[in-house]
């Protein structure tokens, strides 16, 4: 009866270390199955410092002044001259006026100067008669006529303008035609002969 019970006691103690046996088994193979931490790789973090602002343009140069051109003065218009002093030819009530005035183009080697800018001014040599008009003389018409006229280096009438004519037409044909016969003395400058506008008023008047 003893020995049964010593057999019992053996088979319950063996069953029971078979079943922690069991038990440690399976607890370590749940150990074993669980996934392993993985290792942390060392992460370097950095920061990039923004670039330095850029520098500020430089000021604008300032522009040079321009240099402006020199304005020419421009020439005098030929005007009439407030001087016309009165010659008597004795030709019968026939009288010229004589009055220089001119106006400036260019410089000493072709020019056609002032009588501001001259050193002497033109003055006739010769004066040829003018016929008074026989219409104007039997209608007993007096008047003038002023004339602009080119006289160049020789003292020769190269250009004839009328300025102004009184009455109108009457003596302009006859002052022309006579004018450009007369011979004048060069304008001087610098001691050269040069071209000058000078203005004539021949009057027509009857005795």
């Amino acid at each position: 009866m003893i020995y049964r019970d010593n057999r019992l006691k053996a088979l319950l103690w063996m069953f029971i270390g078979g079943m922690a046996v069991l038990a440690f088994a399976l607890i370590m193979n749940e150990f074993s199955s669980l996934p392993k931490p993985e290792a942390k790789k060392p992460v370097t973090s950095f920061q990039v410092a923004p670039p330095p602002p850029p520098p500020p343009p430089p000021p604008p140069k300032p522009k040079p002044p321009e240099a402006k051109p020199k304005a020419t003065p421009k020439a005098a218009p030929p005007s009439l001259g407030s001087n016309l002093a009165g010659v008597d030819m004795g030709l019968g009530g026939f009288g010229m006026d004589s009055s220089m005035d001119d106006g400036l183009l260019g410089d000493t080697s072709n020019v056609v100067m002032t009588a501001d800018t001259v050193d002497v001014a033109p003055k006739p040599a010769t004066r040829t008669a003018m016929e008074y008009p026989k219409k104007a003389r039997e209608l007993g018409v007096e008047g003038h006529v002023v004339m602009n006229l080119l006289i160049d280096e020789e003292g020769r009438v190269t250009a004839v303008k009328v300025l102004e004519s009184i009455p109108e037409g009457t003596f302009d044909d006859v002052a022309q035609a006579g004018i450009v016969s007369w011979v004048f003395k060069p304008a001087m400058y610098q001691g050269k002969a040069v071209k000058v506008w000078a203005k004539q008023k021949v009057r027509f008047t009857l005795n």
